[in-house]
């Protein structure tokens, strides 16, 4: 796989110099060559709010090129949404309504809360319907996002734009002495991709084919930015890395190959910061980063665009596939005029390893993402299953006991594929057969399985029911909604 991709950033790079961002289809291709400025999501702090907050599900237009309007859907804007700021202790009220024609749902992707306001396919939103709900925040600091889920349409809802974050701040990450200014050293990157003809974003649709890969696309947008940089002092800068595309893999690095340091994983902080020159994202992941600028003038994180399945195409043919192409993230240029707060702390957390606990108490469950479901009919939400069984509403796959230690193996068919659980965030103990790498050994919600074993271990906390359970499913939202998606329970 690194032997791939390795010579994919070698010609990626070499496109990026010439100064191109391909745009559109191969028979309607533009390049634009414009630079933009970093489009930051407006923030909400809940406590500013009265822990209050009501967001609107709206049609939308949105400039991805400048004076060219693409047909878009938002929270409370034209394309994503507002970042919310919740704090560890508090209960924020979330209110939604529901301007658009399609029924929706809102998940709470990462929040640890129960199945009746965690936002699954069965709490539906109408059109013109507004509906509240309570959210207690008890988990550990940590970066989190809110999408749809609706069955059979999160792939379009989300590709439309509907999609923001969640910032969870609790007293260990108030204390740290990180970078904590929003926008200016602290910065938030929603990374997707999307095709463009003619300046215009191409509405949602798929072929059986990118039903089978998952859709991919050719042109990286960020905060729905293309071609970003951002300004940004000269010391330490804290980036929020969310992979919010419908399928796309990337593996991001930065010019020259410049370390970084890895504090954070889905559900929080990492024990000690851990050094990197690149990290490798699945849709639904994310990862907090830090760099030090003090000795640079501007540096440009950059993202490798990966194919369906890295290990299983020789070097030739990923050279003359559609996906060798090495593209922007954000250029961060430094300006003396910001103040340079924060610094990276030798130690951000304590876990409590689930490892060490006697396993001959976890309940074992095995769960196997098939590309193929042997019962499928004409009907595309029934393409895909997980243990030969497509999603089906009225079926509650698993039931586990609240306060339980689970222990699941996963395997997935054909490609890999970024496994997600619901209401939890869980612990890698083996993956792919081996020990997790150090980067890997904190708090998880999304996983990349292949074909060789990946074991969680979780504990579950919170109450779902039969009437509003949990999910668990491949978050490749195309194989999600074409039914790689299970129901489970947790009762007492």
């Amino acid at each position: 796989m690194r032997k791939v991709t390795g010579i994919l950033a070698i010609v990626g790079v070499a496109v990026f110099i010439a100064g191109y961002v391909v745009t559109g289809e191969q028979n309607n291709t533009k390049t634009y060559v414009q630079e933009n400025l970093l489009t930051i999501p407006p923030l909400i702090d809940s406590r500013e709010v009265n822990n209050d907050i009501e967001l609107v599900i709206q049609n939308g237009e949105h400039e991805f090129f400048s004076g060219i309007k693409s047909i878009t859907k938002g929270f409370s804007q034209f394309y994503l949404g507002p970042t919310i700021r919740l704090y560890q202790g508090t209960q924020t009220r979330i209110t939604y309504k529901n301007d658009i024609d399609d029924p929706i749902t809102v998940h709470g992707h990462g929040l640890h809360v129960e199945g009746k306001v965690d936002g699954g396919p069965q709490s539906q939103i109408l059109p013109t319907q507004r509906k509240s709900f309570l959210l207690p925040i008890v988990q550990e600091a940590g970066t989190s996002w809110y999408h749809p889920h609706l069955m059979g349409k999160t792939a379009e809802h989300v590709h439309a734009g509907l999609a923001g974050l969640y910032i969870i701040e609790d007293e260990n990450s108030q204390t740290l002495p990180l970078p904590k200014n929003y926008g200016i050293n602290d910065i938030p990157l929603v990374v997707q991709d999307r095709s463009f003809i003619n300046g215009k974003m191409k509405p949602y649709t798929v072929t059986s084919e990118q039903m089978t890969d998952g859709l991919r696309e050719e042109t990286l947008v960020v905060n729905g930015t293309i071609n970003p940089y951002h300004l940004v002092p000269a010391g330490w800068v804290r980036l929020r890395l969310l992979n919010g595309s419908n399928a796309r893999f990337y593996r991001f690095f930065f010019a020259d190959n410049a370390p970084f340091y890895k504090i954070a994983t889905e559900g929080g902080f990492l024990n000690q910061p851990v050094t990197m020159t690149e990290i490798t994202m699945a849709p639904g992941e994310r990862n907090e980063i830090m760099i030090d600028l003090s000795n640079h003038t501007s540096l440009s994180l950059r993202a490798a665009f990966l194919p369906p399945d890295p290990e299983g195409e020789s070097v030739i043919e990923a050279l003359f596939s559609s996906d060798p192409s090495v593209q922007r993230v954000v250029d961060l240029r430094v300006d003396k005029a910001l103040s340079a707060q924060g610094t990276l702390p030798d130690k951000l957390n304590e876990i409590d390893d689930y490892s060490q606990i006697d396993m001959r108490t976890a309940v074992r469950r095995t769960l196997t993402m098939n590309m193929a479901n042997d019962n499928a009919t004409v009907n595309p939400h029934n393409m895909f299953a997980i243990n030969g069984q497509s999603m089906n509403m009225n079926v509650i796959n698993v039931r586990v006991k609240k306060g339980d230690l689970e222990l699941w193996t996963v395997t997935g068919d054909e490609m890999p594929h970024p496994f997600h659980v619901h209401g939890v965030s869980f612990q890698i103990l083996t993956h792919n057969g081996e020990p997790p790498a150090e980067e890997d050994r904190g708090w998880k919600d999304t996983v990349v399985v292949t074909e060789e074993p990946t074991e969680i271990l979780m504990r579950f906390h919170h109450t779902a029911t039969q009437a509003f359970p949990f999910m668990y499913h491949c978050h490749i939202l195309e194989h999600e909604d074409g039914g790689m998606m299970g129901q489970f329970t947790v009762l007492d």
